[in-house]
């Protein structure tokens, strides 16, 4: 059973597919009953966009079109994988050229969880912040970073897992993100 939730296409991947999908969807629904986009949405929307075409390889194994060959092995079929080319050139020049890489990347995305979830409490208490508002996105984008320092720099079937599982919670987490917008104006149904 596990192979099935978490190979690649696998359950858990689909998951985060529909999750994205959903998130777009919702995003531009809630832009279009809101009478326009607002930024926050706009912004969560075309990153769920990018994501979900990352995570269905721009279409590639639906439509079946073959895509370029990435240096170093496998495709060039999501943008994750502009990071693995890059990892891949700075490790031909020095090895450590591309552990600093994914080091910066680690710390980044590690840094970027630990300030959305300090956002937390504010955002529980009577002064809600700005940041406090937006912290699913900032937690969706620590977790993507997660999942592409594992993708980048590891060879493991176990860390593809969590690989998945990590991109599995980002795409919840901005699932979560666009539907936690409220209304900010009602819609005008008077005619």
């Amino acid at each position: 059973m596990r192979p099935l939730l978490l190979q690649e296409d696998g359950i858990i991947e689909m998951a985060s597919v529909a999750c994205l999908a959903a998130a777009v969807l919702g995003a531009v629904i809630v832009s279009v009953t809101w009478g326009g986009p607002r930024l926050p949405l706009l912004v969560a929307g075309l990153i769920g966009f990018a994501e979900l075409m990352d995570e269905t390889s721009f279409g590639s194994r639906l439509f079946g079109f073959q895509p370029p060959a990435l240096y170093g092995g496998g495709e060039l079929d999501g943008f994750h994988d502009l990071l693995i080319l890059a990892y891949r050139l700075l490790r031909d020049i020095h090895p450590t050229l591309a552990w600093i890489l994914a080091g910066l990347l680690l710390a980044a995305s590690l840094g970027m969880m630990m300030f959305a979830l300090s956002q937390l409490g504010r955002g529980v208490g009577e002064k809600r912040s700005w940041l406090a508002d937006h912290m699913l996105i900032f937690l969706h984008i620590g977790f993507i970073g997660l999942a592409q320092v594992i993708d980048v720099a590891a060879e493991s079937k176990v860390l593809s897992a969590v690989e998945e599982m990590l991109e599995f919670n980002a795409s919840l987490a901005l699932l979560f993100y666009v539907a936690s917008r409220p209304s900010s104006r009602p819609i005008n149904n008077a005619g």
